[in-house]
């Protein structure tokens, strides 16, 4: 690591001498990372900058293509797109540029949820959770969350996409997928029938004799409780200990700008990246979306689509500016004064997020070192019971302190393992309250409303802790602090559960992919009721995947540019 990433780090792991939660972590992280040197933000494909604010840019009357958002899957589906089409396509991206040390430094992620890149939303209050309204951070700029997450890159099982199908995303199979992961990638370990090489996007895995401390001890204290260690888990079944397929190449974090829109425009093609563009709705006549209106420099102005709108703002960004644009629940629609376009009761409906425990925390024999890596090497997925078809619980090694605020967790020394429900049974919904495009939708992920999803999070809870306290950490851990006494009765032990609940940035499904009366788009991606006007980013998924979303949500962009070029 650099000096200035080691200062940062050290703020990190000390952060919680006097009580430590996962927003005092975040704020102390930006603390430290605001005076990093831009000199770290010239990275892979840095030098002139690509993308345009609209404060400084002229606005421009029409492009054959118009991409909403720059995220995962629109700063893929926009750079391949232009790549393969030849068409013009413009980018209106409401957020700021990713060229800053906190996202391009993959040690920074905390900073990175913590700066200007990121928008902290809040759920409603969750009936389930002790009625704890939740932070929801979103990174919104160029790379979207690919710029902010922890650049873990998990495709899903199989069997994740072979439920799209056979609940009406023709087309979008294990097998049929596969040959676009493949094509996408650029897998260090080499190509096989499950892996690909020579694609865009570089994936990479960390070196275990690199690997920090805590993540070796977590390989051997998950093969103590039985697991046999898995050498890839994109490459076949998900369960086992492993080391984790990174998003990073050369020391650097492989957003969706570096991997997709860079080498797009710096191969010729014809597109235009504009910054601080929010949108404020689609412009639909006669059943086609014709074009956008959105604010230039903070001016109300309409860019014309020839051929086509691409809506890829994410799953709360997405609902919203579908339903102030009239394509929603005509009943909710007709309530807030908005007049129908589209009947679409799908829109906002069908959240869904992987319920993230972070709550089981210990205490180190001595100062924990610092990471070579992202502070998160190493994961693992299992089932909650033996009855369960595939794995739908994870677990994974942190090296700093991770929790929950209720949790009210003490410590010095302190790292984490946390857990997650990876196939919930509840589901949510996006709304909004207001037609102002300012306010921020309401978000309700109702998390453990199905039985299910709590007996899951204390599966998933007890094998954080087996592995915690297995002898493979005898020379790490001193204590468990969390939870602790908490789990020595079922009822206190309930109420840590219900606090430890917090979001694993992966919502999904809002505007759901199929062919039943709850679908949004086809499985062209293809809005129902308006022409010109499609939808790809996660909020497609008609169920999440059992992994991480950051993978899925790419390949539904380059998917997606593909459909589009090839007149799909």
């Amino acid at each position: 690591m650099t000096m200035d990433s080691e200062r940062l780090y050290a703020v990190l792991t000390d952060h919680a001498r006097g009580g430590t939660d996962r927003r005092g972590f975040i704020q102390r992280a930006m603390a430290a990372g605001a005076g990093l040197a831009l000199a770290d933000a010239l990275w892979l494909g840095a030098g002139p900058a690509f993308a345009q604010s609209t404060h400084k840019a002229a606005p421009i009357a029409a492009a054959d293509y118009i991409v909403i958002g720059a995220g995962s899957s629109g700063g893929t589906l926009a750079g391949e797109l232009a790549r393969r089409s030849g068409a013009s396509v413009l980018v209106l991206e409401g957020g700021i540029s990713d060229e800053i040390p906190q996202v391009t430094d993959p040690s920074q992620w905390p900073a990175a949820l913590a700066s200007s890149f990121t928008r902290n939303y809040a759920t409603t209050p969750q009936l389930h959770a002790n009625n704890r309204s939740i932070p929801y951070p979103r990174g919104e700029g160029l790379g979207g969350c690919s710029s902010v997450n922890c650049m873990i890159y998990a495709r899903g099982t199989p069997q994740d996409f072979n439920d799209w199908a056979y609940n009406g995303a023709t087309g979008w199979d294990w097998a049929s997928v596969l040959p676009d992961y493949k094509a996408l990638e650029d897998w260090q370990g080499g190509a096989s029938e499950w892996r690909g090489v020579g694609g865009p996007l570089h994936v990479t895995q960390p070196d275990p004799a690199k690997g920090h401390e805590g993540a070796r001890a977590f390989i051997e204290g998950a093969k103590s409780l039985g697991y046999a260690e898995n050498k890839d888990f994109n490459s076949g079944p998900l369960e086992g200990p492993a080391w984790v397929n990174f998003t990073v190449y050369m020391g650097k974090r492989q957003n969706s700008a570096v991997a997709f829109l860079r080498p797009a425009i710096a191969a010729g093609a014809k597109l235009t990246v504009f910054t601080e563009a929010p949108v404020l709705r689609l412009v639909i006549e006669k059943g086609r979306c014709i074009g956008v209106e959105y604010l230039h420099a903070g001016r109300k102005v309409m860019v014309r689509a020839n051929k086509e709108v691409i809506l890829s703002a994410g799953a709360l960004m997405t609902p919203k500016i579908l339903t102030l644009s009239g394509l929603g629940d005509a009943a909710h629609l007709r309530k807030l004064g908005i007049a129908p376009v589209v009947d679409l009761p799908g829109v906002g409906a069908n959240l869904q997020d992987h319920v993230l425990g972070a709550g089981v925390n210990f205490e180190g024999k001595h100062p924990v070192p610092p990471t070579n890596y992202n502070h998160s090497e190493v994961y693992m997925w299992s089932r909650s019971s033996s009855d369960q078809p595939v794995p739908d619980i994870n677990a994974l090694y942190v090296s700093v302190p991770f929790a929950t605020k209720e949790l009210n967790l003490q410590q010095t020394n302190g790292y984490a393992i946390l857990c997650g429900v990876m196939r919930p049974k509840s589901r949510g919904s996006v709304t909004i309250a207001s037609t102002d495009p300012r306010a921020a939708p309401l978000i309700d992920p109702n998390w453990l409303a199905a039985e299910q999803d709590m007996v899951a999070l204390k599966a998933a809870t007890e094998l954080a802790r087996a592995i915690g306290n297995s002898d493979a950490y005898k020379d790490i851990c001193k204590s468990e602090l969390l939870p602790g006494a908490a789990a020595a009765s079922p009822a206190t032990y309930r109420e840590f559960l219900k606090n430890s609940v917090s979001t694993y940035f992966h919502p999904v499904g809002t505007a759901k992919m199929g062919t039943d009366a709850m679908a949004v788009v086809d499985p062209h991606l293809r809005v129902y009721g308006v022409e010109g006007l499609r939808v790809a980013d996660a909020s497609v998924m008609p169920s999440i995947t059992t992994s991480n979303t950051n993978a899925p949500s790419i390949l539904i962009g380059y998917r997606g540019a593909k459909m589009i070029a090839s007149g799909a």
